[in-house]
C-alpha cells in the first residue's frame, strides 16, 4: 500500500477538523481560524492547503461523493436479488449519513458546475459514475424481471438516489418523533419505506 505524503496526512487532517465543526457548528459559524486552531496549525499553513473555507467544504463532499459510489458499486455488484441487492444499498446508505451528519446536504446540496475548477469537474464525474452505477443496478432489476421494463431509467436513478437520502434523513431527524407519535423505530419506520419505495418500480 503507498504511504501518504505530508501533503496528503495535512489536508485530510485539515477537512477531518473541518467536518467535524461544520458538523457541530455550522458552516457559517465555523471560521477558518476555528479550523486552524483545532488542526493545531497556523491560518497560514492552512491556506497552503486551501485557499477558502469554501474549497475546505467543497473537498469534504467530494470526498462524501467517492464514499457514495464506493456504495453504489458495492450494492450493484453483490450477489443476491435485486431486492436483496436494493436493501443493501438503502441500508449501507444509512450507515454513511449516521457516520457522515453533513452527507445529505453534501451530495445533494447545489454543487457548482464550473468545469474548469478540477475539484468541481471531479465531483461532476463521481456523479455521473454513480448515476450510471445505479443505472447499471436498476437495469439488472429489469433483467432479472423485478423492475418494470417500461421505466425511464436516468430520472428513476435520480428519483431512487433522492428518495432514499430524503427517506434516511427524515428517519434520523425525526426519530424520537416516529417513536413517540407512531410508536416506531427507526428501522421498522426505514424498512416500511423503502419497501414502498421499491413498490414504486416493481
Amino acid at each position: 500500500m503507498k504511504k501518504p505524503t505530508l501533503i496528503e496526512i495535512h489536508t485530510e487532517s485539515i477537512m477531518d477538523a473541518a467536518e467535524e465543526l461544520f458538523e457541530e457548528k455550522g458552516y457559517y459559524a465555523t471560521s477558518i481560524d476555528d479550523i486552524a486552531y483545532s488542526t493545531g496549525i497556523s491560518k497560514s499553513t492552512l491556506y497552503v492547503y486551501f485557499k477558502s473555507k469554501q474549497m475546505i467544504w467543497d473537498s469534504i463532499v467530494c470526498k462524501y461523493m467517492k464514499l457514495l459510489l464506493e456504495t453504489a458499486k458495492k450494492a450493484a455488484e453483490s450477489k443476491g436479488s435485486f431486492e436483496d441487492r436494493y436493501y443493501k444499498l438503502c441500508f449501507d446508505l444509512e450507515e454513511q449519513f449516521e457516520a457522515h451528519p453533513l452527507f445529505y446536504k453534501g451530495t445533494l446540496g447545489k454543487i457548482s458546475m464550473d468545469m474548469e475548477n478540477e475539484l468541481y469537474k471531479k465531483i461532476y464525474e463521481t456523479g455521473e459514475e454513480i448515476n450510471e452505477a445505479i443505472a447499471v443496478f436498476i437495469r439488472s432489476g429489469i433483467e432479472e424481471g423485478a423492475v418494470r421494463k417500461d421505466l425511464d431509467i436516468y430520472p428513476a436513478v435520480i428519483m431512487m438516489w433522492s428518495s432514499i437520502s430524503g427517506i434516511i434523513s427524515m428517519a434520523i431527524d425525526k426519530e424520537e418523533y416516529l417513536c413517540t407519535r407512531y410508536k416506531m423505530s427507526r428501522q421498522d419506520y426505514l424498512k416500511q419505506a423503502f419497501r414502498m419505495l421499491l413498490e414504486g418500480v416493481v
